[in-house]
């Protein structure tokens, strides 16, 4: 068989062939095959360097966030834009997730796809098809709710020139969105949110839900949180305000939300109780990272880490690793690994060796190795003199920032403690 131009065709059946690192002898298999094939990591041909989740960090995540928001009485829409995965979401909404958040109309559309009901896009939407997308899914499904952040009357003006023409229907829900001087979106005075709130509400595409802003472009390094508390406590004057003037006086419920992965403890400490509105306010947190962890990055940073560990939760376990081989010991302190930029995250740290497995052997490390250069396809490693590494070992790296990592790869593999395969991730970039 040729393809239209005269090459040959060789293409396999299922679509696992197409993914990078999956062993070639499962030709007609599909994603979602992979839990009854008995793959293992060490002993199927998966062909390395092959990104990993492990099972039981994943549930270990899952359940603690849950609980966590649980035991604080707040909602969990968590930042799916960190692994664009409908497995992850639905184990999220399992665990409890009130709706999944998107940073994009796109990505919305790829959740909506996958049936997720309610879903926060943490963004503005000006874009017409964007924002005619949202419009239109509401009208399509009955049960769909999508909201969406405004922070300029030229904003709202833009969302209902998109929608110029369309007839009477279901409303777009919005959140007004304050900001921080120097950060990102968002309003940067209560004033200023103010009008936008009113604007908002006299729309008759629009519906004016609650309140939004974003803590952590505050101050991400802070250890004593009087920047992050502030913007918080603005927050909530914000909506006191909006309350006062009547703009939430047809709701059942006020929508507060803040808290990314890295201070959620701080939003619920500040947002969560003691509101007076007339109704209640339902307080949503929007941290993404927190599902596959990492072991840098977040390790470091957040509540659930060694920044202040929270005595009545574990700590979250880093979920994503990098397996790949050592191809070349060309100097005595130097190895390289076959993976590279194409592969793994490197805009907020580089990888961290964490083990060598070799044989039927897996030896921890604690430090001894560095990667301190990457190429598209080759890690830099420095080695101590005497330090037993050798071609053809195996060497597991942990992650820092999850995003850019998990972007890089298709499907990725579920395993247990023991390096089975039991189910995949698949991911929507």
């Amino acid at each position: 068989m040729t393809t239209t131009d005269g090459l040959p065709q060789r293409t396999p059946r299922g679509d696992l062939w197409q993914q990078k690192g999956w062993p070639r002898e499962l030709d007609g298999a599909t994603s979602e095959d992979v839990a009854g094939l008995n793959l293992n990591l060490f002993t199927a041909d998966f062909m390395f360097p092959i990104l990993v989740l492990d099972e039981a960090a994943v549930d270990h995540n899952i359940r603690t966030m849950a609980q966590f928001c649980k035991d604080h009485g707040v909602s969990l829409a968590p930042h799916g834009k960190t692994p664009m995965s409908p497995e992850l979401a639905q184990r999220q909404l399992e665990a409890g997730a009130w709706a999944i958040t998107a940073a994009t109309a796109s990505q919305a559309r790829i959740f909506r796809g996958f049936g997720v009901e309610r879903v926060l896009i943490a963004h503005q939407l000006i874009d017409p098809a964007g924002v005619r997308w949202a419009w239109d899914e509401l009208q399509e499904d009955p049960d769909a709710r999508i909201i969406c952040l405004v922070d300029s009357i030229d904003g709202v003006a833009a969302m209902e020139a998109a929608l110029a023409g369309r007839g009477d229907g279901t409303p777009v829900d919005v959140l007004v969105e304050l900001g921080v001087p120097g950060g990102r979106t968002g309003c940067r005075t209560i004033k200023d949110a103010v009008q936008v709130a009113h604007r908002a509400a006299a729309s008759p595409r629009l519906r004016l839900v609650g309140t939004e802003g974003y803590e952590g472009v505050v101050d991400p390094a802070a250890t004593d949180f009087a920047g992050v508390d502030a913007f918080l406590e603005e927050i909530r004057s914000l909506t006191e305000r909006l309350a006062a003037e009547s703009l939430f006086d047809h709701l059942d419920e006020v929508i507060v939300t803040a808290g990314g992965s890295t201070f959620p403890d701080r939003v619920v400490a500040v947002l969560n109780g003691n509101w007076d509105l007339g109704r209640p306010v339902r307080l949503v947190i929007r941290p993404g990272c927190y599902v596959t962890h990492d072991s840098r990055m977040y390790l470091d940073s957040g509540p659930f880490g060694k920044r202040t560990p929270m005595d009545d939760y574990p700590a979250l376990q880093p979920a994503l690793w990098l397996w790949s081989y050592v191809v070349s010991r060309p100097e005595p302190d130097l190895a390289l690994l076959g993976f590279g930029r194409r592969d793994v995250s490197y805009d907020a740290h580089r990888p961290i060796p964490m083990a060598v497995h070799r044989a039927d052997d897996v030896r921890h490390l604690a430090g001894e190795l560095e990667v301190f250069g990457l190429n598209d396809q080759h890690a830099y490693v420095r080695v101590p003199r005497g330090f037993d590494l050798r071609v053809g070992d195996i060497v597991r790296c942990g992650i820092s920032h999850p995003c850019t990592t998990l972007e890089r790869w298709r499907v990725i593999p579920l395993i247990d403690d023991e390096f089975n395969v039991v189910g995949v991730v698949r991911t929507f970039f």
